[in-house]
């Protein structure tokens, strides 16, 4: 994949990512990889996520990350009949 790589001295040179990761590691310049493809969110993993900060909120401490959030809930509700 090709990269811009800045010199120190301002020149920008457009280089293979492994030249620029070589280049970079001896403190001739730098370089950045963006990926500008939008990374889409599925109401699931916002429900996942209120979830988790509700479990923080009734126990005390942060959830396990496998827990699903049927697992969440299950375990919120026992928290609250306890």
């Amino acid at each position: 994949m090709k990269v811009e790589f800045s010199y120190k001295n301002g020149r920008v040179r457009a280089m293979a990512e492994r030249d620029a990761r070589v280049l970079q590691k001896l403190g001739k310049g730098s370089y950045l990889t963006c990926d500008l493809r939008s990374q889409v969110r599925n109401d699931s993993e916002d429900e996942l996520t209120a979830l988790r900060v509700k479990y923080q909120e009734v126990v005390g401490k942060k959830a396990y990350h496998g827990w699903t959030a049927d697992d969440l809930s299950q375990k919120i509700a026992e928290h609250g009949e306890n």
